[in-house]
């Protein structure tokens, strides 16, 4: 339970308000357990004063609970508390990077999903007729290299354009109220922090990193009941133990310290190639989606009698 009020503690400095009431409530679950009464009738007080949102005076009664408490357990390293602070400020940081980068996954997604909508069909068709009269070309001239190109070119992009097409029809974007969207945003974020297979206890990293992945396809599809279940899950069951409150040894803490900050370049280099690859730029560049796919369902569509004509002729 002490443990818990050193998180607890160290939360509060940091000033993040969704951890302050997950551990608070992860406090809660333990209050009663400790054999000792006055121990219990204190952490009650705290838990009082943070839900009141006092926590300048919860603060001053952890800090004399943890005084008294901590005169009559061991020493800790100095050292030990600072990697542990450590651990815990980079796994924020490595779950406001994911809830970045699934910002941009979800724009991408429900760009690709609005334009199946709009350009899908026509697009297969064009691709199609295309395929067809390079086939055509082939036929008639077997050693036509340009026409073998652009057969394979086709035939290419119609796979690939068929599998976004499926993945889209498959998964449909539901349309949600700004505050729906805001509360999905901040559900995904704190979901983020409680299964993020780099933030977990290595015990549990592969069950975390298949809710974890089950999370990010809600969120991608607008499902806020989905994300409600999950988060759900995670408060009242906690499966998970996260990684800054479980390792204690120095030289565990040191690789684990390692270890994030390499996850957080990993996740600041996708994000900055993603913010600079082509498929973005062009994406948000587009101010007006439903005007922007209904010029190019026009654009489509000349292109389309042009190349029917074509392979009629």
């Amino acid at each position: 339970m002490l443990r818990r009020l050193e998180v607890l503690k160290n939360v509060i400095v940091l000033q993040d308000v969704d951890d302050i009431e997950f551990q608070a409530g992860k406090l809660e679950k333990l209050s009663g357990s400790e054999p000792d009464n006055n121990l219990n009738d204190e952490i009650k007080t705290i838990l009082t004063l943070i839900e009141g949102k006092a926590y300048g005076n919860a603060m001053e009664q952890i800090n004399a609970l943890l005084n008294r408490y901590n005169t009559l357990s061991k020493w800790t390293d100095p050292e030990v508390q600072g990697l542990r602070t450590e651990v815990s400020v980079l796994s924020a940081e490595v779950a406001a990077l994911e809830s970045e980068l699934g910002e941009i996954d979800k724009t991408i997604h429900a760009f690709e999903v609005k334009q199946v909508a709009a350009l899908g069909d026509i697009i297969l068709k064009i691709l199609d007729l295309k395929k067809e009269i390079a086939a055509r070309k082939i036929k008639e001239n077997p050693q036509d290299i340009e026409a073998q190109n652009q057969y394979h070119e086709s035939e290419a992009d119609e796979k690939e354009y068929k599998g976004i097409y499926e993945d889209a029809r498959a998964n449909p974007v539901q349309i949600l109220t700004p505050e729906e969207e805001h509360e999905i945003k901040n559900l995904f974020r704190k979901i983020v922090k409680l299964t993020h297979p780099d933030l977990v206890d290595k015990q549990f990293e592969k069950q975390a990193a298949a809710l974890f992945d089950k999370a990010k396809n809600a969120k991608d599809n607008n499902d806020l009941h989905a994300l409600k279940e999950i988060y759900d899950y995670l408060v009242n069951g906690t499966p998970f133990s996260l990684k800054q409150e479980t390792i204690t040894e120095k030289e565990l803490l040191k690789k684990e310290v390692s270890h994030l900050r390499t996850v957080i370049q990993q996740l600041k280099q996708k994000i900055s190639d993603i913010q600079n690859s082509d498929t973005w730029k062009a994406i948000t560049s587009i101010t007006n989606w439903d005007a922007y796919f209904d010029q190019t369902q026009k654009t489509l569509q000349q292109e389309f009698e042009k190349l029917t004509s074509q392979a009629n002729g």
